[in-house]
């Protein structure tokens, strides 16, 4: 018998006795089941059960491994055909016992079909070897619907759903902190533009933007086309939503907003900390500071009332600060409100819904750190006015790494700790986004609710994330390895079960881009 005759046995066999899809249920919440190896139902996608009495379940796959076992003794007539015998032997006959592989796993039960609706299942709704399938789009739809009068937020359609399953996040679900992960080249950044537009579109909750990148100054200018994706009602809503959308910029950008803030917005250690003034190794020079500063009279001074009372101060200390401010260049940082200038604290007090703080353009990583330092520590002392905003921070392990390299950078951490741990009560909800969970730090990362997992490689990265995040199943999080370009898992109180999405379009123009690759061009 040749190799090509044993391998088609195997296959007829490994067909003919395939495990059947059956389910089973014993607590009415979870179920195991089995089916053929070629079955077509990937982790996290949704499936049917139906059990013997015809009732009907929607499930979804959590867990899905390949296992085996013996198949049936088989005794098959070779004759002449297998050249294996020993010299002088002859074999007639051969007995083997393939092995049949098969699909096992475990689910959820999400809901009982009822007149094409679901309902919670109930403990009582245990079952054995009922039938398994995948989930057709009628189902499926009215799973992802979720419960009636919430306010949805549409960001694509379900990946495992059907071509016109609407994917969306609760709204409400946002009053959780949210962390949004993907490598680079994932769509990280065109999808948190997605869900920016939509908050704005579908709700009233302001938002403050940390741009590290230039990737959403354009966030209040509708892209081109885009009649053909969404309707008149939406393009209506935006356009009067847009017109509360402030960008502020650096000054050499020549924006109408600049990105400024008074050297007095700060607190006196905040001060002290540009100053790179320490209380205990710099004794005098901060004891001076604090002596300049009650000599002027009052909290809201700017860097050049300082310089010019240490000047004038005949004090040895004094003339250090000045010193100091010199020769660290603080004084020439961009950042510092002119005469006609409108600091961005103030602006905090006015009418706007949406605030973009391009610091990608700034020249200096202190200098970026200090605005929003100024702007993060002037929302917590501001927090008792209870006033809901969502502050989004993009490439967020620049502004809380988990490694602080400096003490300014220390202290701008210290915040968003600080945010993250009680900040919900205040109504203060961040949003984060980063490329390496492991390098935000992890009192940060901890206290999110919410996670939106786009592409990511990196397994040492995928178990950071199943420890910080154990609601998520961990054969779920896995599957990120494998995502396409704009696909992603979102998982907490933003969906009702973790779901496979894939983000739709853009309203609004992306500001950033990458360097063009023309250099990968073959010379003529």
């Amino acid at each position: 018998m040749s190799r090509e005759e044993m391998g088609a046995i195997r296959r007829q066999f490994q067909t003919q006795f395939a495990a059947a899809p059956l389910a089973f249920s014993v607590d009415g919440m979870t179920f195991g089941y089995e089916a053929p190896l070629d079955y077509p139902i990937p982790a996290g996608s949704y499936v049917e059960i139906e059990t013997v009495d015809g009732v009907t379940y929607l499930g979804q796959i959590i867990s899905k491994a390949i296992n085996m076992r013996e198949g049936p003794e088989l005794a098959i007539d070779v004759g002449d055909r297998m050249d294996i015998a020993a010299i002088g032997t002859s074999i007639s006959q051969a007995t083997i016992r393939p092995n049949l592989r098969y699909l096992e796993g475990d689910g959820v039960l999400l809901g009982k079909a009822v007149d094409a609706t679901l309902v919670e299942a109930a403990h009582s709704d245990i079952f054995q070897d009922a039938t398994l399938r995948p989930a057709g789009g009628e189902l499926i739809d009215a799973h992802l619907a979720g419960a009636a009068g919430a306010t949805r937020l549409d960001i694509g359609r379900a990946t495992y759903g059907a071509e016109d399953s609407v994917a969306s996040l609760r709204a409400g679900g946002f009053n959780r902190h949210t962390f949004l992960c993907g490598q680079s080249g994932s769509g990280k950044t065109y999808s948190l533009g997605v869900v920016l537009e939509r908050l704005l579109l579908r709700t009233d909750l302001r938002m403050l933007v940390v741009d590290p990148n230039s990737d959403f100054v354009r966030l209040a200018q509708m892209r081109a086309g885009a009649e053909s994706t969404f309707g008149e009602a939406d393009r209506e809503r935006f356009q009067s939503v847009a017109s509360g959308i402030r960008v502020l910029r650096p000054t050499p950008a020549g924006a109408a907003l600049p990105l400024v803030i008074e050297f007095g917005d700060l607190t006196r250690n905040e001060q002290a900390l540009v100053l790179q003034l320490d209380p205990l190794d710099d004794r005098e020079e901060y004891s001076s500071f604090w002596r300049i500063i009650d000599h002027i009279g009052r909290e809201n001074v700017d860097l050049g009332e300082v310089l010019d009372a240490a000047m004038r101060d005949t004090a040895v200390e004094s003339r250090q600060i000045s010193l100091r401010v010199q020769n660290l260049g603080v004084s020439d940082w961009t950042i510092w409100r002119h005469r006609d200038d409108q600091s961005i604290i103030s602006l905090l007090d006015e009418e706007w819904r949406a605030m973009v703080l391009d610091i990608g353009t700034l020249g200096l990583q202190s200098e970026k750190q200090v605005v929003t330092l100024a702007l993060l520590s002037q929302l917590w002392r501001r927090r008792e006015r209870r006033e809901p905003i969502m502050i989004v921070i993009d490439e967020a392990h620049n502004i809380c790494p988990a490694e602080p390299e400096t003490p300014l950078q220390e202290l701008l951490t210290q915040y968003v700790i600080r945010i993250a741990a009680e900040g919900r009560k205040f109504g203060l909800y961040l949003l984060l986004s980063s490329q390496r969970p492991q390098k935000l730090h992890p009192n940060v990362l901890s206290q999110c609710d919410n996670l939106l997992l786009m592409r990511m490689n990196s397994s040492a990265d995928l178990a950071h994330l199943a420890d910080l995040f154990s609601f998520v199943p961990r054969d779920l999080l896995d599957e990120a390895s494998h995502f396409r370009l704009g696909e992603a898992l979102v998982a907490g109180n933003v969906v009702q079960t973790p779901t496979f999405v894939r983000f739709g379009a853009r309203l609004t123009e992306e500001g950033g881009s990458d360097v063009p690759s023309t250099w990968a061009r073959v010379s003529p």
